[in-house]
């Protein structure tokens, strides 16, 4: 279920391109939302924390206000706002100052007087002191004081801040210092556009808490969604589509791909969608090859397999094609899903928790070369003109990404099929399912 929240909420709404995210990202301090001068890049609700006067809230950025949406995404865009303005505590209305006012600023101010919340008016791109004059212009809309800003340059802020604080409830639990650090589990849940990433989501938290329609591309940024199963937290990251370099035609498409990346390399566990009536792509294969590089432990969720005729048939396929085609994954733990009958959805989370443990697992220098002893009787090392491969003494390096030191007479004598033996030894001794491992090796013996 999703995480429930003692902070206040300030919603950030107003038209398309008035500076809403990049008063977002001002506020939480981080550049966390995409910013580009296209309309409608902001899509989803977009969540994030931050503290000010000594205040802690959540801050929403939604995306912009249309008169009349065509067309599905643009529709279900206006929900999210909706839904957004209804749980918001507070609402931050932001205009652009160096334009006039328009008649969807208007129709935008009388629906929000219909929420029943304290309104917070900014006026965005006064960027210097002439510009600045201009905000008395926005007095008639009749919602008090018109605050003059510049989200791009930080003028006006902290008196906007001032305001929208002293308007949050009073201090609630948790409210005045950030609660202690406890664990969560990251999980960016990652694949090609349209397999299903923000159904698996929406189907999850049983609400359609990220947009889902058939265009591909309708996730743009990154999607931070807090989840509390089974007396653990979660932080779901619903990431863009992962596209062929060659089918990526935009700007903003570079920033959501980047994001997409970001979210795998920060992730705990990285859940790649794969269709499971396509089957292992090219592109899954990269997507797969990619949070391997960055040491993200994995599992393969083969999503629509409602859709799928002659399951058990269909399951042995994919279980050979990873067996044949890609071994190098068979630590990779993976399960069917259906998103839309939520069959074995949380199924997920056991695969979740088993591969964030073993993600974590350190093994200690005593037992790690005892286990090298072992290897040393049980598979003789490869020779090279009568010089035979040695490890004088091994260390675990690090966690996430799992990393062993190996220190060795000489590198060159270690074939990649002998590496990709101590790997499997490793493997078959201490689990490490769904982990990639890491093996370096370093010349000499370690200085004492």
């Amino acid at each position: 279920m999703p995480r429930k929240h003692t902070l206040p909420l300030v919603a950030i709404c107003g038209r398309p391109n008035v500076g809403k995210s990049t008063l977002f990202n001002r506020i939480v301090g981080k550049a966390r939302a995409i910013v580009h001068d296209e309309e409608g890049i902001t899509r989803d609700r977009f969540v994030g924390e931050a503290t000010w006067n000594n205040r802690r809230f959540r801050v929403v950025d939604t995306g912009g206000i249309m008169d009349n949406p065509e067309g599905s995404i643009a529709r279900k865009m206006q929900t999210q706002v909706r839904a957004a303005l209804k749980e918001a505590n507070v609402i931050l209305f932001v205009v652009d100052g160096q334009q006039e006012l328009t008649r969807v600023d208007m129709q935008i101010r009388d629906d929000l007087f219909k929420y029943g919340k304290t309104v917070v008016l900014a006026a965005n791109k006064l960027d210097n002191d002439s510009l600045e004059k201009q905000y008395v212009e926005f007095y008639t809309l009749g919602l008090g004081d018109p605050f003059p800003i510049s989200s791009t340059h930080g003028r006006g802020i902290d008196a906007l801040m001032e305001a929208v604080t002293a308007s949050l409830p009073e201090h609630a639990a948790g409210d005045e210092a950030p609660a202690p650090e406890k664990e969560i589990i990251r999980v960016a849940v990652a694949g090609k556009p349209n397999v299903g990433k923000s159904s698996f989501i929406n189907a999850i938290l049983n609400e359609e808490r990220t947009i889902v329609d058939e265009t591909p591309g309708t996730t743009r940024d990154a999607i931070d969604i807090e989840f509390h199963w089974k007396g653990k937290d979660y932080l779901l990251i619903d990431t863009a589509g992962l596209r062929k370099k060659a089918g990526i035609k935009k700007q903003v498409e570079h920033f959501s791909i980047a994001r997409s990346l970001r979210a795998i390399r920060r992730a705990d566990v990285c859940l790649v969608m794969v269709d499971g009536m396509e089957g292992l792509t090219d592109q899954d294969k990269r997507i797969i090859g990619y949070a391997g590089e960055q040491g993200t432990a994995m599992v393969l969720v083969f999503t629509k397999w409602d859709l799928v005729e002659h399951r058990e048939k269909r399951f042995k396929a994919l279980a050979d094609e990873i067996d044949l085609r890609m071994p190098h994954i068979k630590h990779v733990p993976y399960v069917t899903v259906s998103n839309l009958s939520r069959q074995r959805l949380f199924t997920v989370f056991e695969h979740i928790d088993r591969v964030a443990e073993a993600a974590k697992l350190r093994i200690g220098t005593g037992e790690l070369n005892r286990f090298v002893e072992e290897l040393r009787a049980k598979h003789k090392p490869p020779t090279q003109k009568g010089k035979a491969a040695r490890i004088y003494y091994a260390t675990q390096a690090g966690v996430k990404p799992t990393t062993f030191v190996l220190f060795v007479n000489q590198k060159r004598l270690f074939h990649f099929s002998y590496m990709r033996f101590i790997e499997n030894e490793l493997r078959a001794r201490y689990g490490f399912a769904g982990v990639p491992i890491s093996l370096e090796l370093r010349e000499g013996a370690p200085k004492s």
